[in-house]
């Protein structure tokens, strides 16, 4: 415990590039560090079947079949609409940042699963079992806050995470002023001037490591102090309090958020009511007048029509190992996502630089195009 403290120490102090990736690192059970976490996951005895998603967001979205998944898409929302955007953060003792959602389905789709992008359908959401306080990986500068949703999970029996930031295109991240972090709706701070957006994207640098806790993901990467600084505001440590209602999770009063954490059983045989007709889905996301992908500075090939999109599963603790970060794709957890047609080719600004929101620099490499996906080895997916 004490090596992997010291190396986190040492890579806050040092920095640089050393790979392009956000890694989820497993930290062995100590005793009195994670007593809070212990504690409030031994509370957690309420299960769930995975229809309970089905059955409480189809008021919400559509549920379609799509690349062998049955996925979630969300309807009546505008054309500039992504994820992590309705809604703020908050800051816990337990989990370190946590997304607060303004969306009824909220309590779900940003807690547990992950989301998708395909030209066809939009944003979809492939459902999961195992909650977070937040699914994203981070990048900043020194004036902004950057966080793009992971995409859905590829390998369901390993625990560490590595986003390489060529498979994460542009459009993916959302990006607000360091100072307007602590804003109660963050859509109305995000900046969206497209030049402005790719420009900070591109040069913004990467966060560093997630930690899994007690099989718990841990989202502190982004300093406290640092927000306090650049926004002049206190953060406030906000309580967590414990539902058995998923419906009644995501509500903030008086300092506390109400979460629901309860298990999650995955069940073959289970499935929404109804099933929305793919062609009327791709209809209404035709119709739109703008998408995420138009002018979009680094996007990948979308993956082959028969490729599968395979729902997430819980994760089985296992100790990470070391990997190259030129191996694109290495992730354990996220699976084969949709990903958008490669649009008119742009000018690339160098490429970025890693920070575990914190670094000093190296020699930049050379960026590269991203590679087709082929979905016989999984390379480049």
């Amino acid at each position: 415990m004490k090596r992997v403290l010291a190396q986190n120490a040492v890579r806050l102090m040092l920095g640089g590039v050393t790979a392009c990736l956000l890694t989820v690192v497993e930290i062995p059970n100590p005793v009195a560090p994670l007593s809070l976490v212990s504690e409030a996951r031994a509370a957690t005895d309420v299960s769930i079947s995975i229809s309970t998603f089905y059955d409480d967001l189809s008021s919400h979205g559509d549920w379609v079949s799509y690349r062998g998944a049955t996925v979630f898409v969300p309807v009546d929302v505008p054309d500039d609409w992504r994820p992590y955007t309705l809604g703020h953060w908050v800051y816990t003792e337990q989990y370190g940042w946590l997304w607060v959602s303004d969306e009824p389905f909220g309590w779900a789709t940003y807690h547990y699963g992950r989301w998708g992008y395909a030209d066809d359908i939009g944003w979809y959401w492939v459902p999961g079992t195992r909650w977070a306080p937040a699914w994203v990986s981070w990048r900043r500068d020194r004036e902004h806050m950057i966080w793009a949703p992971l995409p859905p999970r590829r390998d369901p029996d390993l625990i560490s995470i590595e986003v390489t930031f060529d498979t994460t295109p542009d459009f993916y991240w959302v990006v607000v002023p360091t100072r307007e972090f602590l804003a109660e709706d963050i859509s109305v701070v995000v900046i969206r001037d497209e030049p402005e957006f790719v420009r900070i994207v591109e040069a913004a640098e990467p966060a560093g490591d997630v930690t899994i806790q007690n099989n718990v993901v841990i989202n502190k990467v982004i300093d406290v102090d640092v927000i306090e600084k650049e926004t002049n505001q206190q953060v406030t440590v906000i309580e967590v309090s414990e539902t058995e209602t998923p419906e009644q999770a995501g509500k903030l009063e008086n300092n506390t958020v109400t979460v629901f954490e309860g298990e999650v059983k995955a069940d073959p045989d289970a499935k929404p009511a109804e099933l929305k007709d793919i062609e009327e889905v791709k209809q209404v996301q035709a119709g739109r007048k703008s998408k995420p992908t138009e002018d979009a500075a680094t996007t990948e090939k979308a993956p082959a029509s028969d490729e599968e999109v395979k729902p997430e599963e819980t994760a089985k603790p296992e100790k990470p190992t070391a990997k190259e970060p030129a191996a694109e794709q290495q992730q354990a957890e996220p699976e084969q996502a949709a990903k958008p047609e490669k649009p008119k080719a742009k000018e690339q600004p160098a490429a970025e630089q890693q920070q575990e929101p914190e670094q000093a620099a190296k020699p930049k490499p050379k960026k590269q195009e991203p590679k087709a996906c082929d979905p016989q080895t999984e390379a480049n997916c």
